[in-house]
């Protein structure tokens, strides 16, 4: 129940680790696909420019990420900030609504492994 509770925080901030998708200021548009470590469906989100919406596997909403340079900030579903997202270089560290870090994420081409506290794979998304 740990590693889902992780990858739902991920799929939140999941589309800041992925470089010229959600820091884009266009208005094109495109979608990821996050599943957790043994490849079971994580949901997907949707990024156009700045703003991007995240669904759950079943597909209903789970939120939505704002980015502003290299920094995003992460909304549930109600609006209410969960926490938020830095990215240096090709790695994310995803923090929670109290600082803590919750997560690390490190992108290689449309791939973005997601590893835990511990540095434990816990999913990986891939952008099409």
């Amino acid at each position: 129940m740990k590693i889902i509770k992780q990858i739902q925080i991920l799929t939140v901030g999941i589309a800041m680790a992925l470089p010229g998708v959600a820091l884009a200021a266009s208005s094109t548009s495109s979608t990821s696909k996050h599943t957790t470590s043994s490849g079971s469906s994580a949901g997907r989100s949707t990024t156009q420019g700045n703003t991007t919406k995240h669904y759950s596997s079943s597909g209903s909403s789970a939120g939505k990420s704002v980015s502003q340079g290299n920094t995003t900030k992460h909304y549930d579903k109600t609006g209410k900030v969960t926490g938020k997202s830095v990215t240096q270089g090709n790695t994310t560290r995803t923090m929670d609504a109290s600082g803590k870090t919750v997560a690390k994420s490190t992108t290689s081409g449309a791939t973005t492994t997601h590893k835990d506290t511990s540095g434990r794979t816990i999913g990986k998304t891939v952008t099409k």
